[in-house]
């Protein structure tokens, strides 16, 4: 399925509302709002790693050294997610302060910055996925190997 260019959604959403600002300054900001629910919630998946990592991690190191680099890239590909969330997806510029002389280059330089923070969080989420496919993958080795301290730490 092909998708519409920002153009030709801006000039969807004109033909839709006309020149009512008000209405396509709602349907966007509605947009935002939906994007940064989103990375709300990757951002507290995040923090259940974090936290879970606090609780088990070690635990989950001890097993092997695979084990270890598994969980310790499974981690920071997560911290790497909530990053991008951070500094890509939650910054913000508020919807008046767009520049665009027309209804229609407001609504598409609007439409810009929602993307580019779309783009952000598509990556976030890219990482945390990978991140925790790392994560269980050495949960899995721990399960494989039950025996505490599997391997002895180097301390």
């Amino acid at each position: 399925m092909t998708q519409l260019s920002r153009s030709d959604e801006a000039d969807r959403m004109i033909e839709l509302f006309g020149d009512d600002f008000a209405s396509l300054h709602s349907i966007v900001e509605r947009q935002f709002g939906v994007l940064m629910a989103r990375a709300q919630v990757l951002l507290g998946l995040c923090g259940v790693v974090v936290t879970t990592t606090g609780f088990s991690g070690r635990i989950i190191a001890g097993t092997n050294t695979l084990a270890q680099w598994l969980i310790i890239g499974g981690i920071t590909l997560t911290l790497a997610s909530a990053v991008v969330v951070v500094f890509g997806v939650l910054p913000l510029r508020w919807l008046t302060q767009q520049p665009g002389e027309t209804t229609k280059l407001w609504l598409t330089n609007s439409m810009l910055y929602r993307d580019m923070k779309l783009t952000h969080y598509r990556l976030a989420v890219v990482c945390l996925l990978i991140g925790l496919t790392l994560y269980v993958a050495a949960i899995g080795i721990m399960l494989v190997y039950p025996e505490a301290n599997a391997v002895k730490l180097v301390r």
